[in-house]
């Protein structure tokens, strides 16, 4: 049986067998912008969710830098750096200095026989970028607290001496004391020190 279509496509004229071509690529071309169209709506609300995201993570970080600047206080900001400085000024700045302090306090005892004796170092983290702390350890055995012709007993001389480390221009914790001695005195006492140093980390 011969087929129909092929008998109608031999018998339209080539004119109207171009048309027909242009005519299914126009209607390829319009399908496909409305596919491309259909496909860019249903994707927009996300895109826009994405938008408007960004858009209040923004005025949020913007809000943060306003409330920032309206806080800052350039008296209060000069404290702090006055402060931060004092505190630095406080603290050893090495081991050197903390042999130097040893060597000076050596000096200062004259009414005692001093030994100190060097401890663990402990390092701890300084929240300066490129510093520590480093806290050395000291024991320090003091002898020999006889009256003599001092009037002070030897008991008010141990702590008019223990209030004096501790109050040095570098800070210095006194963290243990004990003594032994006789009624009303003290014939030889143990201290446990702590020395601050504000160092560079390695």
């Amino acid at each position: 049986m011969p087929n129909p279509l092929k008998n109608l496509f031999q018998t339209l004229p080539p004119e109207a067998f171009r048309d027909l071509k242009v005519r299914l690529l126009l209607l390829f071309i319009f399908g496909g912008s409305v596919a491309l169209a259909w496909w860019s709506i249903d994707r927009l609300p996300v895109w826009e969710k994405k938008l408007v995201l960004e858009n209040t993570k923004i005025a949020e970080v913007e809000g943060e830098i306003l409330q920032l600047e309206l806080r800052w206080n350039p008296q209060e900001a000069e404290q702090i750096a006055a402060r931060l400085k004092q505190s630095q000024d406080q603290l050893m700045s090495g081991n050197d200095e903390v042999l130097a302090w040893q060597a000076n306090l050596k000096r200062r005892a004259d009414q005692f026989t001093l030994s100190v004796n060097a401890g663990v170092t402990k390092t701890q983290d300084c929240p300066l970028p490129g510093k520590r702390f480093s806290i050395y350890s000291e024991t320090v055995d003091v002898g020999a607290i006889t009256p003599g012709v001092r009037t002070n007993s030897p008991y008010l001389r141990l702590l008019n001496f223990t209030q004096i480390l501790t109050s040095q221009k570098k800070r210095v914790d006194l963290v243990e004391m004990t003594a032994s001695g006789n009624s009303n005195s003290v014939s030889e006492a143990h201290l446990g020190l702590q020395l601050w140093s504000l160092e560079d980390s390695p």
